[in-house]
């Protein structure tokens, strides 16, 4: 199968992300030491795709080579609750790190994003230490977030995903990192997530936050929390807007670069 190849400036890599999102995780970015590019890969393309990406963002197309392998990762610690590491090797210095293969485009740790989301998860989980409490992940990319609730002591997590890619390596994930965590394809744009739930996390983009606002307030039990993220600052007005008109109060605002993450609380 053809791969798709483009160096870029790293100061690019939030808009490259956004451009290239429909890839999934069959997109690899590379940064290199000097911090000033980016290697932007795409892998398992059909003849088509490769040839619209080489006429719609340039780079190049390269037949018949295996996907390349990135650098080692640091081990990126999150509010001294969770280690994020890139290779089972690094669970023999922190054995109750959570596993995410280097090279994912989404959901390792490093975005502002999803980085924002799991800070906001570890104070949202503190208050529930001891009780039974439950997640569910919507766009859950790696299934980084859904594993970290798993580790923080979620006794029940569903994780969903549109993209049926992004649920296959979430699952290999999940079983890497031994998570209790139930993995469905869905879009919650398409229909309404069943149960009730303590803790609702999303890491979107904006126009389906702003969509599905409704059905994810819903989802959420009477003193929960949804922790949204995936939103350019310029879209975070409309995005509060959104939620405001559903019934949920604003606990807390993350901004990081242009990104923006939101906590909800949902009155009793």
């Amino acid at each position: 199968m053809p791969a798709w190849r483009k160096l870029a400036p790293a100061k690019s890599e939030d808009a490259w992300i956004e451009s290239l999102a429909f890839l999934g995780t069959r997109l690899a970015i590379t940064s290199f030491p000097n911090g000033r590019a980016i290697r932007l890969e795409a892998f398992a393309l059909s003849g088509k795709e490769a040839a619209l990406l080489k006429a719609g963002f340039g780079g190049s197309i390269v037949e018949g080579k295996a996907r390349a392998v990135p650098a080692a990762r640091k081990p990126i610690r999150i509010r001294r609750k969770l280690t994020v590491v890139d290779s089972t090797k690094a669970l023999r210095v922190f054995p109750s790190a959570i596993v995410i293969p280097a090279g994912m485009a989404f959901g390792t740790g490093e975005h502002a994003t999803t980085a924002s989301c799991l800070r906001l998860l570890c104070d949202a989980s503190k208050a529930l230490q001891g009780r039974d409490w439950s997640l569910l992940d919507l766009g859950t990319g790696s299934g980084i977030l859904a594993i970290a609730a798993a580790k923080l002591g979620a006794a029940r997590v569903e994780a969903w995903d549109f993209d049926r890619d992004a649920i296959r390596v979430a699952r290999e994930n999940v079983r890497v990192n031994a998570a209790a965590v139930t993995l469905k394809h869905g879009d919650v744009l398409a229909r309404a997530p069943r149960g009730s739930w303590s803790i609702l996390t999303a890491n979107l983009y904006s126009e389906a936050l702003i969509r599905g606002a409704g059905k994810m307030a819903d989802a959420v039990k009477p003193g929960g929390r949804l922790i949204l993220s995936g939103i350019l600052r310029e879209q975070e007005a409309a995005c509060i807007r959104a939620f405001r008109k559903t019934g949920v109060r604003l606990e807390k605002r993350v901004r990081s670069g242009k990104w923006s993450a939101l906590l909800w609380v949902k009155n009793c």
